[in-house]
C-alpha cells in the first residue's frame, strides 16, 4: 500500500468500516501481509476504512490511502500488558461518541476487540482469530503460565469479544474447531485462510535482491525462531545431510529476538554448520518475495504442539512460496495437509525427527524433476486458493453476513 500523511478534519468523511488490530503496521512479518489483506478486502465495500495499530517513533501518527485511514499510537511501554492497556484507551478515545458510527468493525485480537466494542455497542462486528492470548502467551511468554488468575483474565477478554462478535473468521479448521471446543456456535465461525500478496505471484520478475544468492544453491525458512516453529529441528536434520551437499546452503530469514538468534546461532556452530547456514534480517515484501523465487524450496518445520496441532494456524510461509512457484517442506499436520498434498504441490515430513526431515531435505535436492514438479503445480493451487481474488470473495461473504446479521 502507498501512504500519504493527513490530518483528520471536518472534510474527512466518517469510516465506513473500523478495522483494530494490536500489531504495528506495515512491517516485514506475516501478520502485516495479512493485515493488508484486510484493509483492502474491507475498503472494497466499507470505504472509508478507519484503521487502528501500533507504531514506531518514525512512522506518523495519521496516514491516508485511498478507502483507508491509518491511527498509530506510536509511543507505547515495552511492557505488553501496560501497552495492551494503553492501546485499549487509544482505540476508546478515539471511537466513542462518533456521530455517524461505521457500517462495521472487525478486530484482530482481544486487545482490540474489547475497547471498540465497548465504544461501538450497535455496530455490527467480526472477530479475526489467527491465534487467541490464552493459546499464544503461555509460549511466548512463559510466565503468563505460571499466572493463573492473569490467564483467568485474559480468558475472560477473549470471551466478551467473541461474545460480541456477530461473525468470527478462523484461519483453519483446526482453529474453528478449537473455538467451537471453547463453547462458540459454529455457525458464527467462518474459515477464510491467509492470502498472498501479488509480490509473490511475481516474485520470478524480481532482480536477486541478495548478492549471496548468485552463488551455489540455496533452500530456506523464512519466520519466527519461536520453539513451536521448529527452526531446530531443520538445524539439526541440515546437520544429518550438509556434508553430502557441499555446494548447498540454508537461509533463514528472520524476525526472532536476539535471545532466540543467539541461541540459534550457538546452536548453527555446536553442529558444524557455520557458513553452512546464513541468517537474515527481515526483508520487505518484494525483496522477500525476489529472494523466495530463487530458493529450490522452503521448508515450515511446525512442531507437534498445543500451539500447532489444537490452536490451528495458517502459515504465511507456506501460502507465500507456494504463490512464487516454490515448492514447500512441511511437517505433517493437520494444518499443513489443509495447504498441500504431499507429493501433489508439497512435500510432508515427519514433525519434530531431525532423521525424517533429513531423508526429505536430501530427497528435494537430489531430485530436480520433483521440485519442478511441485513448484508449477503449488504456483497453480495458490492462484486457486490463496490469491487474494481467490480469497476476496469469501471475505465479502462474511463482511454481508455479520452486517445482515441481527
Amino acid at each position: 500500500m502507498t501512504l500519504s500523511v493527513g490530518t483528520i478534519d471536518s472534510n474527512t468523511p466518517p469510516p465506513g468500516s473500523v478495522y483494530v488490530a494490536f500489531e504495528a503496521f506495515p512491517r516485514p512479518k506475516g501478520a502485516a501481509a495479512h493485515i493488508e489483506t484486510m484493509l483492502l478486502a474491507l475498503a472494497r465495500d466499507y470505504a472509508p476504512v478507519w484503521f487502528f495499530c501500533l507504531g514506531f517513533a518514525d512512522m506518523p501518527g495519521l496516514q491516508f490511502e485511498d478507502g483507508v485511514v491509518i491511527h498509530r499510537l506510536k509511543h507505547h511501554h515495552p511492557n505488553l500488558l501496560r501497552r495492551a492497556a494503553e492501546f485499549a484507551d487509544f482505540v476508546y478515545s478515539r471511537l466513542a461518541g462518533l456521530e455517524s458510527p461505521p457500517g462495521l468493525l472487525v478486530y484482530r485480537d482481544p486487545w482490540s476487540g474489547w475497547p471498540a466494542s465497548s465504544a461501538l455497542p450497535e455496530v455490527p462486528a467480526i472477530f479475526e482469530v489467527n491465534a487467541l492470548p490464552g493459546w499464544e502467551l503461555p509460549y511466548t511468554h512463559p510466565a503468563v503460565r505460571s499466572n493463573p488468575a492473569l490467564l483467568a483474565k485474559i480468558e475472560q477478554l477473549e470471551w466478551f469479544c467473541l461474545r460480541s462478535a456477530r461473525a468470527v473468521i478462523a484461519v483453519s479448521e483446526v482453529t474453528r474447531e478449537a473455538l467451537t471446543d471453547l463453547g462458540l456456535e459454529g455457525q458464527r465461525i467462518f474459515v477464510a485462510p491467509n492470502a498472498a500478496t501479488e509480490a509473490f505471484f511475481q516474485a520470478g520478475r524480481v532482480e536477486i535482491p541478495l548478492e549471496v544468492l548468485s552463488q551455489g544453491r540455496w533452500f530456506g525458512y523464512f519466520g519466527g525462531l519461536h520453539p513451536w516453529q521448529g527452526v531446530e529441528t531443520l538445524i539439526e536434520a541440515w546437520a544429518l545431510t550438509a556434508s553430502e551437499w557441499p555446494e548447498v546452503r540454508l537461509l533463514i530469514i528472520h524476525a526472532g529476538r536476539r535471545e532466540a538468534a543467539r541461541n540459534l546461532r550457538k546452536l548453527i556452530a555446536r553442529r558444524g554448520l557455520a557458513g553452512r547456514v546464513v541468517l537474515q534480517s527481515p526483508l520487505p515484501t518484494e525483496r522477500l518475495a525476489g529472494v523466495t523465487a530463487r530458493l529450490e524450496f522452503t521448508c515450515a518445520p511446525l512442531t507437534e504442539t498445543f500451539r500447532n496441532i489444537v490452536q490451528g494456524c495458517c502459515p504465511i510461509k507456506i501460502v507465500e512460496s507456494m504463490a512464487a512457484g516454490v515448492p514447500v517442506l512441511a511437517s505433517d499436520l493437520r494444518v499443513t495437509r489443509a495447504l498441500i498434498a504431499h507429493g501433489r504441490d508439497g512435500f510432508l515430513a515427519r514433525p519434530d525427527s531431525p532423521r525424517s526431515w533429513a531423508q526429505a531435505i536430501r530427497k528435494m535436492l537430489q531430485d530436480v524433476e520433483l521440485r519442478r514438479r511441485l513448484g508449477a503445480a503449488a504456483g497453480e493451487s495458490a492462484r486457486q486458493k490463496f490469491s487474494r481474488s481467490a480469497v476476496f470473495p469469501r471475505l465479502r461473504e462474511i463482511f454481508q453476513s455479520a452486517a445482515r446479521t441481527r
